[in-house]
């Protein structure tokens, strides 16, 4: 009782403090995901996939070398969309209850626009190839062997995590809760990196969560090389990708809370041949432009951290192509300037500012 009543004056200056950052709790975990192992080394027998190279292949090829004419590795070659970075290990959360593995029934519900460019059915039966896959080829046995050195990428990882004060820098900036745990799945064998926002068409049977892939070959900045172990020790480029990808689960609520004004811009995805395109590779207009609104905000933070100059956080990108000037207007007018608690409350402004460098054309 003697330590609460001389502690309590301190907790009440401590919790006084906190109010934005206690709301941030949501858990941010760094794992290795068999599913995701289990597909990427079916696609690296397969001999039609973009795998990051390592002496982790060797040890794939050397392991399941007598399950290269398994009837899941001929599918994989059969697939009537190219596999590819994120096709279709994207799904790769639909696997779950590891060691004793099973298949959720996917749906076309909650994919971000992504059931768009696949047929989810002929997925789903892949994925019923994989799973008798990971049976015959005794992928549960060589997962577990691995458990060690899986241990070690995420420790690694992890460490980054801390020096680099990745996770408190997106809290002191957004200033907005984590409402959805994120599961950091770190992929030796990607190539690519990609989020999941939702869970809930992969899998419900799982709690719902943000899935973020971080390859192996974005993390060492494309020098991946087959006399390599692979590692995940902090990069320039580990910033970029937490940055940018966790960056999704702050502004998804906000998105959503203001999908009118959000709405009101979409002439852009009209007028603009380059928003047209990747309007549509997105799957909305609403989620290219929360492409680009994240990405104008990792350009901002690697600014002020030093790792980008001014001229290359405002510059224009092929992809995100609105970035650059959205950069300009956050670091002005949000990060300069006093007036708003969190960058929800900044939002709005943000797109009066973005519609005033844009204003509607008139068709001829």
């Amino acid at each position: 009782m003697r330590f609460c009543r001389f502690a309590a004056p301190f907790l009440l200056c401590f919790l006084a403090w906190l109010p934005s950052r206690a709301q941030s709790t949501a858990a941010v975990r760094v794992l290795v995901h068999p599913g995701t192992e289990l597909l990427q080394i079916i696609h690296l027998l397969s001999d039609t996939a973009q795998v990051a190279e390592s002496t982790y292949n060797a040890e794939v090829v050397r392991f399941f070398a007598p399950h290269r004419r398994h009837p899941a590795v001929l599918a994989a070659q059969r697939l009537s969309r190219a596999i590819s970075c994120d096709y279709p290990v994207r799904l790769s959360w639909a696997f779950y209850g590891f060691p004793d593995l099973k298949l959720a029934t996917m749906r076309p519900e909650h994919m971000d626009g992504y059931e768009q460019e696949m047929p989810l059915a002929e997925v789903q039966a892949y994925f019923r190839q994989c799973l008798q896959f990971a049976r015959d080829a005794h992928f549960v046995a060589f997962f577990q062997a691995h458990a060690p050195q899986h241990a070690a990428w995420v420790r690694e990882f992890e460490a980054g995590l801390r020096q680099q004060r990745l996770l408190e820098t997106l809290d002191r900036f957004y200033r907005l809760p984590r409402q959805r745990p994120v599961a950091l799945t770190l992929g030796v064998l990607n190539c690519g990196s990609y989020a999941m926002s939702d869970l809930r068409g992969i899998n419900t049977t799982l709690p719902n969560q943000h899935t973020v892939m971080v390859s192996y070959r974005q993390v060492v900045l494309g020098q991946d090389d087959p006399a390599t172990a692979p590692r995940f020790r902090p990069t320039a480029q580990t910033a970029q990708l937490v940055w940018h990808e966790l960056g999704h689960t702050y502004l998804a609520p906000v998105f959503a809370r203001h999908q009118p004004e959000i709405n009101r811009l979409a002439y852009l995805a009209r007028q603009d041949p380059r928003a047209k395109q990747w309007s549509a590779a997105r799957g909305s207009w609403s989620n290219f432009l929360n492409e680009n609104v994240t990405q104008a905000v990792t350009n901002v933070l690697k600014l002020r951290a030093g790792t980008l100059t001014r001229a290359e956080a405002v510059a224009p990108d092929d992809f995100y192509i609105y970035s650059g000037e959205l950069a300009a207007l956050i670091e002005h007018q949000y990060t300069q300037a006093a007036g708003y608690n969190n960058f929800e409350a900044y939002f709005p402004a943000l797109l009066r500012a973005f519609a005033k460098k844009h204003p509607v054309i008139a068709e001829k």
